[in-house]
């Protein structure tokens, strides 16, 4: 093995352990706030932002602005 074989296979881990990680940590979480299912709020895990999306009766979103907490 040679270094430049080494250099690649610690590349192909790193990837590998990037894609792992990212499906064990998701970026954002939503939740449907009303039981209809036609008001959700997005939160931003990475940058501990929310938003609210309201869905109207033609399946148009009617996003709200991005809230910062603190």
């Amino acid at each position: 093995m040679t270094q430049r074989d080494a250099w690649q296979w610690a590349l192909v881990g790193a990837v590998v352990l990037g894609i792992f990680a990212h499906s064990f940590l998701p970026r954002y979480e939503w939740r449907a706030v009303n039981p209809g299912g036609t008001a959700v709020i997005v939160y931003d895990r990475w940058t501990g932002r929310f938003q609210r999306a309201e869905y109207d009766a033609a399946g148009k979103v009617k996003a709200m602005d991005v809230f910062t907490p603190f």
